[in-house]
């Protein structure tokens, strides 16, 4: 598979920018912006089927036409085992443009590091973080990074299947020990 750059066409920082992250009271909420005809599901992280390891990712399900947000995922930790946490759904159709997958979060003092997302199908790395396309807040703070399924960073789009998105921690113990809980977001309009 090519190797891609952290330069993106103009479609891919619009899809940035349909992406917010807000806090209301002590949880976390997601505000989306997909399109009119496309539902949004919620489930809770914590509930979904599977453990959330490599060979048992959580289960998203069919993400085709929808926008599936698994909410209050517990922080990923440095150290064996923890640092990583996959999940997987599946597209019944090639992905549309403004299709995304990826991770919000709020950092904060004791958790700096941020959640990192990348995509593989089977034993193959289709997108690494690297092509992630980061969000902010109003004051300039990372809350999220996503990874554009149409267009591709390469070109072309996500074709129909399974895929297994991996959640990373990448910073050091020394920077931060956790990322913040997150809330991890697959939208296929």
């Amino acid at each position: 598979m090519k190797r891609h750059g952290t330069a993106f066409p103009r479609p891919l920082r619009k899809v940035a920018a349909a992406v917010t992250a807000t806090t209301a009271a002590a949880a976390m909420t997601l505000t989306l912006a997909p399109s009119a005809a496309a539902a949004t599901y919620q489930y809770d992280c914590r509930r979904l089927a599977g453990v959330g390891t490599y060979s048992s990712p959580l289960a998203l399900g069919n993400v085709t036409g929808r926008t599936v947000v698994a909410v209050n995922c517990p922080p990923l930790t440095s150290g064996a085992g923890y640092a990583n946490r996959y999940f997987s759904f599946t597209l019944t159709r090639s992905a549309r443009v403004r299709s995304y997958a990826g991770a919000s979060f709020v950092l904060n003092r004791t958790q700096k590091s941020a959640v990192n997302p990348s995509l593989a199908r089977g034993p193959y790395a289709i997108m690494h973080t690297s092509a992630g396309l980061w969000t902010y807040d109003r004051g300039g703070v990372f809350n999220g990074r996503y990874l554009p399924l149409a267009p591709l960073p390469g070109g072309g789009v996500l074709p129909a299947g399974t895929y297994r998105l991996n959640t990373q921690k990448l910073d050091s113990p020394l920077r931060s020990l956790s990322t913040p809980g997150f809330n991890v977001v697959v939208a296929a309009p």
